[in-house]
């Protein structure tokens, strides 16, 4: 009777584990499908205005809580490690672009919408997005100091970077910081680690017993987001093109992403701790689409390869934030 017992309790044990670990993967499909059905309200100009949501709330409340969880002195300790950020510089804006390149020389040849690669091309000059990493890193217990110090550095490197990578992929040369506000992203970002980090400081200061316990507030947040970049992903415009094109769109972004995590976990693995490996593929793999967006926007607007070009705008986000975070659900420990 009580093998029987432990048989039914062993199973039911497993599966809570199973679903715990990845929850959060789940919820990112829920979100898609939630999308599916009703894209109008949560897309760019929507009844829930995607990017006043991210902007506004989901970004700086993000850092806030970085500024309350992060060590100090780890920050300055991560900000102090010149061979970890000329890494993740290196490889965010030398590597990944290269590599980009060369899939596009080969592609070329295999009859694939050169358009569409040259959309792809351009995404993979883009920066780390400002709140992703920050959330799988949770996901995965990762270190957040390391995480938010990668994104803030490599970012704003990239308002002036990633100009100069785009002059060789558009042919013509973008000006650095062009539709890009320098001092909202500063507000939305540094001022809210910096209050985040003083209200943690004064807190330590007068003995006072607080410790922040909030592992669904900012993964919340990047749901919101997700959901945005799903809405926008559901409701692009595709008319043009053929199903191949498409689907072939979607094959691309995922392989290439599992190819740069890859890549940057055989490269991490032989001189970083597990810790610190992990923030830094989370944020280095990942691409933001606000830097993007705009750059396509001006580049192609009215063109009648737009919606190709744009279309990996739309697409390799998903792709990102789904692969992500079911790796960082299965990477948790």
């Amino acid at each position: 009777m009580r093998t029987d017992y432990v048989q039914d309790v062993q199973p039911k044990k497993r599966q809570n584990e199973l679903l715990y670990r990845y929850g959060y993967f789940l919820s990112m499909l829920l979100c898609m499908m939630l999308a599916s059905l009703k894209p109008h309200f949560g897309k760019t100009n929507g009844v829930l205005n995607g990017n006043i949501i991210i902007r506004y709330f989901a970004v700086p409340l993000t850092y806030l809580e970085a500024g309350l969880l992060c060590d100090p002195k780890t920050l300055y300790l991560t900000l102090s490690n010149g061979s970890l950020l000329i890494f993740t510089m290196t490889f965010i804006y030398i590597l990944m672009p290269f590599l980009m390149r060369v899939g596009v020389c080969l592609l070329t040849y295999a009859n694939v919408n050169v358009w569409l690669l040259k959309g792809m091309e351009v995404l993979y000059c883009m920066p780390p997005p400002f709140n992703t990493s920050f959330v799988l890193c949770q996901l995965a217990q990762a270190d957040l100091s390391t995480s938010i110090v990668i994104t803030l550095v490599s970012h704003f490197g990239g308002l002036f970077i990633s100009p100069i990578l785009l002059y060789f992929v558009l042919g013509a040369s973008t000006p650095p910081l062009v539709g890009v506000n320098v001092k909202e992203t500063i507000y939305s970002t540094i001022v809210p680690l910096i209050i985040g980090i003083a209200i943690q400081i004064v807190i330590l200061k007068y003995d006072v017993c607080f410790k922040i316990k909030s592992p669904w507030f900012s993964q919340g947040l990047l749901l919101a987001t997700a959901y945005h970049w799903f809405c926008d992903a559901v409701l692009v415009d595709a008319s043009s093109l053929q199903a191949t094109d498409v689907l072939l769109c979607v094959l691309l972004a995922c392989v290439g992403q599992l190819f740069v995590s890859c890549l940057c976990w055989i490269l991490c693995s032989r001189w970083l701790p597990r810790n610190i490996l992990l923030a830094a593929l989370f944020t280095s793999t990942h691409k933001s689409v606000g830097l993007g967006s705009w750059v396509l926007r001006g580049a192609y607007h009215g063109s009648a390869h737009g919606p190709a070009v744009n279309l990996p705008l739309s697409v390799l986000p998903v792709a990102q934030l789904l692969l992500g975070s079911l790796l960082a659900s299965w990477l948790s420990p």
